[in-house]
């Protein structure tokens, strides 16, 4: 199926323009190494890694070669089932994926799609967005699921400003103390000419 967008809303380009300006910005580089920054960030990923059950909602941007756009995001998490419903640019408005690690049904307007998260995110945003390795990083820690982070960088707290994985620079910011401990509420992703941003309005957390 051949989707076709709308041009970037108002939201879309101050994404756009978001993106550049914070790959601009100067996150200041806590060295990991040393006892105080390292023993923070321990923590703060084992308590943030036990989180199994959330949903956030909020604001979802991304950009590809040829494609663009922005869109609502609701996505609900328990344990490896998901479920991410988005309202936004694509030709029906409203599209909901729903699965495990390794398989995905897509429900786009009337149409329904199964296949991996990864190929169905692909197919509805024109970018390869690792839906698995997400749902870690939304929660400002690296996935288990790829092999170990480089150019990691600290905050003063000891949580994730900066790191790669899986070919993806990331950065993580607007922090906020949850019921479940310290959590990022915008993270942005570049790989190539590919790149996403998600805002987080609220975390909320139905069981833990």
């Amino acid at each position: 199926m051949t989707l076709v967008f709308s041009a970037w809303n108002f939201l879309g380009r101050r994404v756009c323009i978001l993106l550049l300006v914070t790959g601009c910005s100067t996150i200041p580089n806590i060295d990991p190494s040393n006892d105080f920054s390292r023993s923070a960030w321990q923590d703060h990923h084992l308590k943030a890694k036990e989180i199994i059950s959330w949903q956030i909602k909020g604001k979802l941007g991304f950009k590809s070669l040829n494609q663009g756009g922005s869109a609502s995001i609701d996505w609900l998490q328990s344990k490896e089932q998901y479920q991410i419903s988005m309202r936004g640019p694509f030709a029906a408005g409203r599209a909901t994926i729903k699965g495990d690690n390794l398989h995905a049904q897509m429900q786009h307007g009337k149409e329904q799609y199964s296949n991996t998260p990864q190929t169905l995110a692909l197919q509805l945003t024109g970018l390869s967005l690792p839906v698995n390795d997400l749902a870690w990083w939304v929660k400002g820690i690296p996935s288990p699921n790829q092999a170990a982070v480089s150019d990691l960088r600290l905050t003063s707290a000891g949580t994730a400003a900066e790191f790669k994985q899986n070919g993806w620079q990331l950065s993580f910011s607007r922090y906020r103390i949850t019921d479940q401990g310290n959590l990022p509420r915008k993270i942005i992703g570049q790989r190539g000419q590919q790149s996403f941003i998600i805002v987080i309005s609220n975390w909320r957390f139905p069981s833990n």
